[in-house]
């Protein structure tokens, strides 16, 4: 996404272009306006998103991923399970070894 990077400085800079150009009684009409085209162009940008998403398929690999990390998840525990009985095991066996 693209996110424009401006200080406080340059708002104020802006602002004060605007006022020389515009004149104080329009610029709050233009500002509305800005805002309005603004925020209709975020709306969208956010359905192209969407749709985008939907048609790659975004939504079924999200839901994929996730399995996957909860099977991975599930194959660590039974690894360290089996990692624990095989210990138990072994010293189990050399416990009676030592026995004899």
């Amino acid at each position: 996404m693209f996110v424009l990077s401006i200080g406080f400085g340059e708002i104020i800079l802006i602002l004060l272009i605007a006022f020389v150009v515009v004149g104080p009684e329009d610029l709050p009409k233009i500002a509305k306006t800005l805002a309005s085209w603004i925020k209709k162009i975020r709306t969208m940008m956010r359905e192209v998103n969407k749709s985008f998403e939907s048609e790659l398929g975004l939504d079924e690999i999200k839901v994929v991923k996730d399995e996957i990390n909860n099977a991975k998840s599930d194959f660590q525990k039974a690894q360290e399970a089996v990692i624990n009985h095989a210990k138990e095991a072994e010293k189990m066996a050399k416990g009676k070894q030592e026995a004899k």
